[in-house]
């Protein structure tokens, strides 16, 4: 008999098509947007991880990249940019973001067709239009990070997993599964639950629970084994996948540690994620000659450490994490979100699925009478362990995707499920208590949200610094220094005791930029509110008395070198600068004073000069021609050393010698009016 037809919303593949089609479009219109130069110069110029992620492929498309050692993070999402540069190019930036959307946008196709096998094709049009239309898969899907491949891999798994369980499907899904832990590592957390399950399903296919294990460790192992052995072979360590574990771990698990930011104590300020900043680290550290996986395990154990050491604070953390996988709002590791979504024109409007809503309504589908046991244990155990994957390490948008993912599928089946229930009050799908339980489960993730949590994009010091850095990047010198005003406007705002380490970032090339487009005056500006904000910082008050010497204001900048010499007395810099305004101000002796007291800790040029200069202004000829005169001789390039012995030998009557000095400084400078103008009035 034929099968009775059905429309093309009841068609696995047109269902399939549809919603990675909405998703492509959704994807698309943010990437595109944020491709503005002027809207995200980030775009052009990657940062931080992206940053990363993008000089390793362009390493690889160009063989300088991997070097000779364990790869540090998961290798195959590099892998996967570097092939879309040698396709593309690594300029072509929107056609490498393309290819992400098309990626990401896979992904709720997949969660489409995986709910469609726990339940129809309500349960799976909901799952992946919720998906598609979550907000968080949309902006990762414009960022060169790995998670936007790791999601659509776990989903591919997870469809293939539903299916029946025959030998090909267990090879493919033991291959996906495989192909996420290259990408992501603890995506190895949920085996558990997949091999419990395939142990349950594999029989009902005709395969032995052994054997079943056996052809998923086939292909598992078949993704894992060649980055395992090229670790060993080229790196000459047995690493598995990665040697970044424990690193990882200790940032996850110590006294500084916030949950959150991935912040390794003791590294260098400017740290991107690199292996060999992480085996150095461990080897000052710890004293031993340690390589990738010894330096990898030193960390492990420095966490640890600190859980034994400190097992209160430990707890406490541990409970922050979970707040944090708990929370309706994303927080970012390293860039905030709602900054960052206030710039596209689709994420800027607040009407996208979020965290709250999924895991709402993936409760109520794991509640439905009509879920077989053995997938509701599959989906919860998916669940669980990718969420206590997590807690060991830090909690943020980025790596809470995946699990987001995972929700998408069971919410599909809740958002039917509610609505059936709406629409006729009742129709026993779902108990009671199942919906009270998401209730309150939506309850607990909101309300201390909104109570406790209210970021301001407008007041994001930090946002707006990296903001300023990145057109800076681009060359777009106007942006940047607009960004940066913003930056200082919100400190200005609301002062945070932590900004005090970034905030010359910002004043430093602010003054610099205002410098080179002949803007004394603004330039001086700022450096005056850089020494105001930070009156302790050494670089802020040097450069302010610097520039109000240059302004010809030697009064205003003696106080300013008197404050680093209060606090730091030994500052050879601070005295120097001293030195040249105690002159300007007409106080030899003192300048005298302090150009000595630099010459005996330094060799200085610049301060042996201020010593003859000083002795000039005291009318000491005999000492000054002797001290100019051997310093000309060591530094024959110091033509002010000619004009000051020049005023020595006209001082002492030896016009014929100051003749020479001003011809030999003229020589060195010939547009120096002074010299022409001493030569003509002592004549030939």
């Amino acid at each position: 008999m034929r099968e009775p037809h059905r429309g093309w919303a009841e068609s696995p593949g047109a269902q399939f098509w549809v919603v990675t089609g909405v998703a492509l479009v959704l994807r698309l219109l943010h990437i595109v947007a944020m491709s503005d130069p002027a809207r995200n110069p980030a775009f052009l110029a990657p940062v931080m991880d992206a940053g990363v992620h993008d000089r390793w492929a362009e390493g690889l498309v160009a063989g300088t990249w991997p070097p000779a050692e364990p790869f540090f993070r998961a290798p195959l999402y590099p892998y996967f940019l570097g092939l879309l540069y040698g396709v593309f190019g690594s300029s072509h930036h929107l056609a490498v973001q393309v290819v992400h959307g098309v990626v990401s946008a896979i992904g709720p196709g997949l969660a489409a067709l995986a709910a469609r096998r726990l339940w129809d094709a309500r349960a799976g049009w909901a799952a992946g239009l919720l998906l598609a239309g979550s907000w968080s898969s949309i902006w990762f899907s414009g960022e060169l990070l790995a998670v936007t491949l790791v999601v659509s891999l776990d989903l591919l798994g997870l469809w293939l997993l539903l299916g029946r369980l025959d030998r090909r499907r267990l090879v493919g899904s033991g291959f996906v599964f495989g192909l996420a832990a290259i990408t992501r590592p603890t995506v190895l957390a949920v085996l558990p639950a997949v091999l419990w399950y395939v142990g349950r399903a594999g029989p009902a296919a005709g395969v032995r629970r052994a054997a079943s294990w056996l052809w998923l460790a086939v292909g598992l192992v078949a993704a894992i084994a060649p980055v395992s052995v090229r670790n060993l072979v080229r790196g000459g360590e047995p690493v598995v996948i990665a040697a970044s574990g424990g690193v990882n771990f200790y940032i996850g698990n110590n006294p500084w540690a916030n949950g959150r930011v991935a912040f390794l104590p003791g590294a260098p300020l400017d740290w991107q994620g690199e292996l060999g900043d992480v085996v150095a680290l461990a080897r000052r550290e710890s004293g031993e000659p340690l390589g990738a996986l010894g330096a990898d395990r030193w960390f492990w154990r420095q966490g640890l450490g600190w859980w034994r050491d400190d097992p209160r604070a430990a707890l406490v953390l541990t409970a922050r994490k979970i707040g944090l996988l708990a929370a309706a709002q994303e927080r970012s590791n390293n860039r905030n979100l709602p900054f960052w979504c206030a710039r596209s024109p689709v994420l800027r409007w607040p009407v996208w699925p979020g965290w709250a809503l999924l895991l709402g309504l993936a409760v109520v589908g794991l509640a439905r009478r009509d879920l077989p046991p053995d997938r509701r244990r599959l989906l919860v155990g998916l669940l669980v362990l990718s969420a206590l994957a997590l807690l060991p390490f830090f909690v943020n948008a980025r790596f809470r995707l995946p699990l987001l993912a995972w929700l998408a599928v069971p919410a599909g089946g809740g958002a039917v499920a509610v609505w059936e229930t709406m629409r006729r009050r009742g129709t026993g799908l779902v108990p009671r208590a199942a919906l009270v339980a998401a209730g309150a489960v939506v309850t607990v993730s909101v309300v201390p949200d909104a109570v406790a949590y209210r970021p301001d994009p407008a007041n994001d010091f930090e946002s707006w610094r990296s903001l300023g850095n990145s057109y800076l990047q681009i060359g777009d010198e106007k942006r940047a220094m607009a960004a940066w005003e913003e930056a200082l406007a919100a400190d200005a705002r609301k002062p945070h005791e932590a900004y005090r380490w970034t905030l010359p970032q910002v004043y430093s090339p602010l003054v610099q930029l205002h410098l080179q487009q002949h803007r004394p005056d603004a330039a001086l500006a700022v450096q005056r509110r850089w020494a105001a904000r930070l009156p302790d910082d050494v670089h802020g008050q040097l450069g302010l008395a610097n520039m109000l010497l240059a302004a010809d204001l030697p009064r205003e900048a003696l106080p300013a070198l008197e404050k680093v010499l209060q606090d730091h007395p030994e500052n050879l810099d601070a005295r120097l600068g001293r030195a040249w305004t105690r002159r300007r101000l007409g106080d030899a002796a003192g300048a005298l004073a302090d150009f000595t007291a630099v010459v005996a800790r330094k060799d200085n040029a610049n301060a042996e000069l201020g010593v003859g200069l000083a002795l000039v202004d005291l009318g000491r000829w005999a000492e000054a021609e002797a001290h100019l005169t051997a310093l000309q001789r060591r530094h024959p390039e110091l033509w002010e050393a000619d004009e000051s012995l020049a005023a020595v030998y006209e001082a002492t009557g030896r016009i014929a010698e100051a003749r020479a000095s001003w011809r030999r400084v003229l020589a060195a400078r010939p547009g120096n009016a002074r010299a022409r103008e001493n030569l003509a009035r002592l004549g030939p």
